[in-house]
């Protein structure tokens, strides 16, 4: 998924602040954005890169990393935590069991559905809820009487505190970020969401109070 699985990296780093963690992150904390090789137990070193090879040389927030998608903080921020936190929260979302906790999950890098990524994003627009996505709503006989009734499945997966900041550092996302371009398509409502690229897909999910969308082409 890409960029799109950035936001559960963000979630599991401000959510350290209940959990006791050694390091308390807000979105105003600030990592610096440079080229940087990660080392990680007795694997190959990781050498990730900015889109288009573009720095920002200095320090910058987590709000502002998060909009303007930069891979270096994420990693960075992912490192501060413990890959091992990402991982978790990535699996509590109900993404991929298989992601593992390298330096690389920062950046999308394990396979996943766009209907995992939808069902996982519903816990930023739902307090904290994790909504399990179901094909079927209702069925009814040829009389209209209704024969079967989803029962919504629903678990609480994050702190609805943390969903709600990772929400509002998502709306960053459309308003000035990788997303803004958006306005220029005519489109002005509240909204949140993250954009993602892989080798070979582009990615969107987001979200509006009513709708949660993810799109891969």
């Amino acid at each position: 998924p890409g960029s799109s699985f950035k936001p559960f990296v963000y979630a599991a780093a401000i959510n350290q602040a209940l959990e006791g963690g050694k390091t308390v992150l807000t979105p105003a904390s600030t990592v610096v954005d440079e080229p940087t090789t990660f080392y990680f137990e007795d694997q190959p070193p990781y050498e990730p890169h900015n889109h288009g090879d573009k720095y920002q040389n200095g320090p910058v927030t987590l709000r502002y990393a998060l909009a303007h998608s930069l891979n270096i903080p994420a990693v960075k921020v992912a490192e501060i935590i413990g890959y091992d936190k990402v991982a978790k929260m990535a699996k509590t979302a109900g993404l991929n069991p298989g992601i593992k906790a390298t330096p690389s999950i920062a950046l999308g890098s394990y396979e996943v559905m766009p209907l995992e990524i939808a069902g996982a994003y519903t816990v930023f627009t739902n307090s904290g809820d994790r909504l399990k996505p179901t094909f079927i709503k209702t069925i009814r006989d040829q009389h209209g009487a209704s024969i079967f009734q989803e029962t919504e499945e629903r678990k609480k997966a994050l702190d609805p505190r943390v969903a709600y900041i990772i929400e509002q550092m998502m709306e960053e996302v459309l308003r000035s970020g990788t997303g803004a371009g958006v306005h220029a398509m005519g489109f002005n409502l509240q909204a949140a969401g993250k954009t993602g690229t892989s080798e070979k897909d582009g990615w969107f999910a987001g979200f509006t109070s009513k709708l949660l969308v993810c799109v891969c082409c």
